[in-house]
């Protein structure tokens, strides 16, 4: 109580954590991406994340952040974001296109690929899903039509 904590954590760590709250073991650990935040919880230091990917994909767009940035990809068109977090914390400035921040684009781009290589349910797989649903009135990709078609909520 009366902390405030900068280490990084993820919905995905809330079931490893349960478990180790519980004092059982993790059966899927090996092949799940959460971890444990128990000891963040109990006061101690932790060591948190790097980053943090968002897994639950709503459509066709993937994310990660870390402690300094936050890039968004959406698939297939765009459009794309990323947001230098210590000078920009409000996410006001989008610098996909900015030069100087395209090694770091890279860097985020490769470890959203290798995280989703990984963990991805390819049955589960949302770059090809149609983005339906209240955040997304409009589609992505103005004039796709039905058959790789972005299509808008119908209500």
């Amino acid at each position: 109580a009366g902390q405030v904590r900068s280490e990084l954590v993820s919905q995905y760590d809330v079931f490893p954590t349960l478990l180790d709250y519980v004092g059982l073991s993790n059966p899927e650990k090996d092949r799940l991406p959460g971890r444990s935040f128990d000891e963040l919880l109990r006061g101690e230091a932790g060591v948190g994340r790097e980053d943090i990917v968002i897994y639950d994909e709503y459509g066709p767009v993937r994310m990660i952040r870390t402690r300094e940035w936050k890039y968004v990809h959406r698939y297939p068109y765009g459009p794309h974001e990323l947001y230098d977090l210590r000078n920009d914390p409000n996410e006001e400035a989008n610098r996909i296109d900015d030069a100087e921040c395209q090694e770091e684009l890279e860097a985020l781009r490769y470890r959203l690929g290798e995280w989703f290589g990984k963990y991805v349910i390819p049955e589960k797989d949302g770059r090809t899903a149609p983005v339906t649903g209240f955040g997304q009135l409009s589609p992505l990709a103005p004039g796709v039509t039905e058959g790789g078609a972005f299509k808008p909520f119908e209500k």
